[in-house]
């Protein structure tokens, strides 16, 4: 197995931040409903720009990154 301590750090850091914004995100809209569209739309750009991002480095690179990951066991 392939030890990349630096891909699980980045991995980690990234979970943290994500956790972050979700948090503040849901305690927004519990304060203010009307900032539900609002927080919608940054949630959907940062996932719009992610999931492109993915695809132009498949792309790029002639890889399906998509690919490497079980969907369904994610879901689990």
């Amino acid at each position: 197995m392939i030890e990349e301590k630096g891909i699980d750090e980045h991995l980690r850091e990234a979970l943290a931040h994500l956790e972050t914004a979700l948090n503040k995100s849901v305690a927004t809209v519990l304060k203010n409903e009307a900032a539900k569209r609002e927080i919608g739309q940054k949630w959907e750009g940062f996932l719009g720009e992610f999931f492109g991002y993915i695809r132009e480095k498949g792309k790029e690179n002639k890889v399906n990154l998509l690919g490497w990951i079980s969907f369904p066991r994610i879901w689990k």
